[in-house]
């Protein structure tokens, strides 16, 4: 079962097989990403040709020459129609630990690259796992206007985003800012205020709401907290 993961990729090494339009695509968002990028294949598009990746003139049906980069790279993303090539590719994936991108097969592929997008920090990702990229590509649209238009939610974020640099800061004990995350998410004076868009009055609520609590002036339900340590 695939689960869903952020994972850095700065300084990374991957591999691409495939030098076509599909290739390309693979290849600058994990170079955006701050990959290493090493792009294997017989023909390069022109779209490769003007990345800053490292292109290797080959087939990728030599075992020799694929093993040998295989070697290197942390991902292999293959980006070829044809997938006869797979097997022998996942197999040598796992000789030597790599993760194993199939863009021609989202059965049988390790990793899922999803479509992204991001709205004032907030990251998320969709994928229907092969069955429409059309149908994910308006998924993640129509997420991205709907929080685009959530004024509340995105200075509730403004303001829990406060709050946790603050407490981590000031050294405030890991079960005592857990118990605040709730807490103060969900008290009304402090919901009032960022609903308002009164986000700096938001902050200040909430550095008062950990003081009092910090000196004993307000107590905090232990059934407010969802996540125990």
């Amino acid at each position: 079962m695939r689960i869903p993961l952020y994972i850095d990729f700065n300084g990374k090494n991957v591999l691409v097989i495939g030098g076509g339009g599909v290739g390309a695509s693979r290849a600058r968002k994990f170079m955006e990403a701050g990959a290493n990028v090493r792009v294997i294949s017989i023909e390069f598009s022109e779209e490769l040709s003007n990345l800053d990746v490292e292109l290797v003139k080959g087939d990728a049906r030599d075992k020799e020459l694929l093993e040998e980069h295989l070697k290197w790279c942390d991902l292999v993303t293959v980006a070829v129609p044809d997938t006869g090539l797979n097997e022998k590719i996942i197999e040598l994936a796992r000789k030597h630990k790599a993760l194993v991108n199939l863009a021609n097969d989202a059965e049988k592929t390790e990793v899922v690259v999803p479509f992204e997008g991001e709205i004032e920090g907030i990251k998320f990702a969709v994928t229907t796992e092969g069955k429409s990229g059309v149908v994910a590509r308006i998924v993640r649209d129509r997420i991205a206007e709907m929080l685009g238009d959530d004024e509340e939610t995105l200075n509730l974020l403004k303001a829990m985003d406060y709050l946790k640099k603050y407490m981590k800061e000031n050294e405030v004990p890991v079960r005592v800012r857990m118990k605040m995350y709730f807490a103060i998410s969900s008290d009304g004076g402090f919901r009032k205020l960022v609903s308002e868009g009164r986000v700096e009055e938001a902050k200040r609520y909430a550095i008062e709401f950990l003081e009092d609590f910090m000196k004993g002036k307000r107590e905090i339900k232990d059934d407010a907290v969802k996540i125990n340590f």
